[in-house]
């Protein structure tokens, strides 16, 4: 068997859906100065999420709907806790990210008597939702840099004095995005149960926190993001093939040892949003 091949391409573009998705949740609420650490738990909600829907209702659509409002709580929850009881951005995500897995084992094991796994549910095909992520990163390429309501959001993040004294809502811009993010990782965790077919407690396997070093690489923009999240979806396929040839203990780290190497190279050259992850305090009048 070849290791380089068109299946190769089409399985990384595969692999790659749920990091693009990450990433570009994660640009949008960083590009408002919110720090989101908590999108890996986010996701795996999402997938639970799914697969508890699926499960009980039989309809992968409204399991879809499910993970993305489940994702958007979460985000609404981040978002109470970072922009209006200023807690530090990166302990409010990563208690996000415990406060999940430990949901996940209980509930997996309340509901289905085993710890971290859930039965096969319905899918639904998973291309399209690819094909869905494809459309929202090129869209919101466009509202990001081309449209007022981008501009808004830019401005929210580099100063946020600036864009309150202009009569732009900060509170409410950051409310929003977080919420955003929230639900396009519970959109990347919905494509991981409805690509595998079942939940299991591993499944988002960092993807979360490779998706934030996409949109680091990306420079906090969605469709650098979207080739740097072909890139590790790339090197993610590949290391599967590898294992025909190598040990699965060295390959299984080629994606990760990747996004170390590029963020190493990347960190410094970015332009971060200068007003990330600094509490906005309105002044009153």
């Amino acid at each position: 068997m070849s290791v380089l091949s068109l299946e190769l391409l089409v399985s990384a573009l595969r692999l790659a859906t749920p990091i693009a998705l990450v990433a570009l949740g994660e640009t949008y609420s960083e590009r408002a100065g919110v720090i989101n650490v908590g999108v890996e738990g986010m996701a795996l909600a999402g997938a639970l999420t799914t697969a508890i829907v699926a499960y009980f209702s039989g309809s992968p659509t409204l399991a879809l709907v499910a993970a993305i409002g489940v994702g958007a709580l979460l985000g609404a929850l981040h978002a109470v806790w970072s922009v209006y009881l200023r807690a530090d951005h990166v302990v409010s995500g990563a208690a996000i990210n415990l406060l999940v897995v430990g949901f996940a084992l209980f509930l997996t094991r309340v509901i289905w008597g085993w710890r971290g796994t859930s039965p096969s549910a319905p899918t639904l095909n998973a291309w399209i939702l690819v094909g869905a992520g494809l459309f929202l990163i090129a869209l919101s390429q466009v509202y990001i840099f081309r449209t007022p309501w981008g501009l808004r959001l830019r401005v929210v993040g580099e100063h946020p004095r600036a864009a309150d004294t202009a009569g732009i809502n900060v509170y409410r811009t950051q409310l929003i995005y977080t919420v955003l993010n929230g639900a396009l990782c519970g959109l990347a965790g919905a494509f991981l149960f409805n690509n595998l077919g079942r939940f299991t407690d591993g499944m988002v396997g960092g993807r979360g926190f490779i998706g934030i070093a996409a949109m680091v690489v990306g420079n906090y923009r969605p469709l650098p993001a979207l080739l740097a999240a072909y890139l590790f979806g790339f090197v993610d396929a590949l290391q599967m093939r590898l294992q025909a040839y190598i040990p699965s203990q060295f390959s299984l780290m080629l994606p990760y040892i990747l996004t170390v190497v590029v963020l190493a190279g990347f960190l410094g050259r970015t332009k971060v949003p200068k007003a990330l992850g600094k509490p906005y305090v309105k002044e009153r009048g």
